[in-house]
């Protein structure tokens, strides 16, 4: 980033913890197939390029399928958050090529040397640390993966209700846009808004941009001068000093606008009037009000500082009442109006549910181009789609808001759910092709690469989890609801996939057909199973 001159920003720090998994996925992946090279009786100089070979080009393609979905961050209208979807992909690149060349090195070289044990030998009756921690977890483990394998059509169903109410759910998360709320208390930038809105009674500018052939026409610039006082009366402003009172003060207050010069003259509003009043202004002065030729003006309006929401909510109120005269047009502009704009298509629920689509589309795409099998495209999809749905529940039940930078997350829990499920699933389809039944597969696709990937995602959730301890009230959201959607979308991984694996086995041939939401759903439906007739019994009957 120094060397192409970028900058630093909330979001670009924010990408560290995703990188910090990303990387460690990637090389606990690659250590899991050099171990198993060195337990073959492969010498470490062998084991690498071994590990290397059949482990690259399915690593390679979860990070191809999850820079893919961090893609779709580049269709936020913040630029902060396509920033932060730019530095993610670069990053997975430089992460999958230290993990192949650093990692593979490192392993090379010390790959001959002993443990060392940190603690002291043990009595043999001693267990060893966090044992029964383990045994209650591979329990847990075991028996998840064993509802998964035995009643796929039951899990998948009860994922689909689940997920399916999330994303009812997500369209009443909140989503805080007030600006003071999400940065630092202390930020001296912040401070001195206060101080300026103290001291003037506003923050910011807001204009109203009016176009035409001649905007000295009278009948022009009085449209202007009633349009300028119902806005400023809509909002609460009265003629005073009322701007920097401290109880109810109005949203607007005038600024210098080009009404302004003609209502201290004192002449009558006629357009000789109106040109000899502008001759006689200087230019430096009448140039922020109306052009030189007299076909733009502005009018201005102080504005508050406020929530993102309100205020666009006062923007569309503006707008409203822009009637100019004909021939005339006029839009309201400036920083506040594309802030409040970006702030609603963020907060949209339609946009996020039309990001959280194009995601799934593009690393489908992307899987099926790569492996050129529906089946095999279509099936790591099922935990990742559920994924968002479920981690929307959670939030929330748990009343966690959103803020710009979590609203985007969707794209997040898709990427990095990319990421577990395509290595489980290639892992599986190895397995089966070396002669394992679906089960079995499952179980040794978990017992090794499963395993991995519980690393990597815990990994990923500590890393996030940092950023709880952040002044940045942004960031420690951020983190708060990444840590939960991770923690969804790992259990949800860890779960779903072997029941969509062994449902995709009983299934058999995919087409473009299994597509269509009506049959999936007929599919997974589970019917109860008949209560038969006991039959006599008798040498007649046999």
């Amino acid at each position: 980033m120094a060397l192409v001159g970028g900058s630093l920003t909330m979001a670009s720090v924010a990408a560290l913890p995703v990188l910090i998994g990303l990387a460690v996925d990637y090389a606990i992946q690659f250590q899991a197939r050099f171990e198993e090279g060195r337990a073959a009786g492969l010498a470490p100089a062998d084991a690498a390029p071994t590990a290397a070979a059949a482990g690259g080009p399915t690593i390679a393609s979860a990070g191809i399928a999850t820079g893919v979905g961090f893609l779709v961050l580049l269709l936020s209208p913040v630029p902060m958050v396509r920033g932060f979807g730019v530095v993610l992909v670069l990053g997975i690149v430089f992460a999958f090529g230290c993990a192949l060349t650093a990692g593979f090195a490192a392993l090379s070289r010390f790959g001959e040397r002993p443990a060392r044990r940190w603690w002291k030998e043990r009595p043999a009756d001693v267990p060893p640390p966090f044992a029964r921690t383990r045994e209650r977890f591979g329990r847990i483990a075991s028996g998840a993966l064993g509802t998964a394998v035995g009643r796929p059509r039951r899990v998948l169903a009860i994922g689909l209700l689940l997920a399916v109410l999330g994303w009812a759910a997500d369209t009443q998360t909140k989503v805080i846009s007030d600006v003071t709320q999400l940065v630092p208390q202390n930020l001296q930038a912040l401070k001195d808004v206060h101080e300026l809105e103290k001291a003037t009674g506003v923050s910011g500018e807001l204009d109203v941009t009016v176009r035409g052939k001649d905007l000295t026409d009278p009948n022009v610039v009085k449209w202007m001068t009633s349009f300028e006082q119902s806005v400023l009366a809509a909002h609460g402003y009265k003629p005073g000093d009322t701007c920097r009172q401290p109880k109810n003060a109005p949203e607007l207050c005038p600024a210098l606008s080009l009404p302004d010069l003609f209502s201290t003259s004192g002449q009558a509003i006629t357009q000789q009037n109106i040109r000899s009043l502008l001759s006689a202004v200087p230019p430096y002065f009448s140039q922020s009000v109306i052009s030189h030729d007299h076909t733009v003006a502005n009018l201005a309006f102080g504005i508050r500082l406020m929530p993102l929401d309100k205020q666009k909510k006062l923007i569309d109120d503006i707008r409203g009442r822009l009637k100019p005269p004909p021939g005339v047009t006029a839009n309201v502009v400036g920083l506040p109006v594309l802030a409040a704009e970006a702030n609603a298509e963020l907060s949209s629920t339609g946009r996020r549910a039309l990001t959280l689509l194009a995601g799934l589309a593009a690393v489908f795409l992307v899987l099926l181009a790569i492996r050129r099998r529906l089946r095999d495209a279509a099936v790591p999809l099922i935990p990742i789609a559920f994924a968002t749905g479920w981690s929307a529940l959670v939030l929330f039940l748990l009343r966690i808001p959103l803020n710009p930078m979590s609203a985007a997350l969707g794209a997040l829990v898709i990427a990095i759910s990319t990421e577990f499920s395509v290595l489980l699933s290639a892992r599986y389809r190895e397995e089966r092709r070396a002669g394992a039944g679906p089960a079995r597969a499952l179980e040794l696709t978990y017992a090794s690469t499963g395993s991995a990937v519980l690393a990597s995602g815990t990994t990923a959730i500590a890393g996030f989890a940092a950023l709880i301890a952040s002044d940045i009230r942004m960031l420690r959201q951020f983190g708060i609801v990444t840590v939960v959607d991770l923690t969804v979308a790992l259990l949800g991984v860890m779960i779903v996939l072997p029941a969509a694996l062994m449902w995709a086995e009983q299934h058999g041939k995919f087409s473009l057909r299994d597509l269509d939401p009506r049959r999936a759903l007929a599919r997974l439906r589970w019917r109860r199973p008949r209560l038969r007739r006991p039959r006599p019994e008798g040498p007649d009957l046999e």
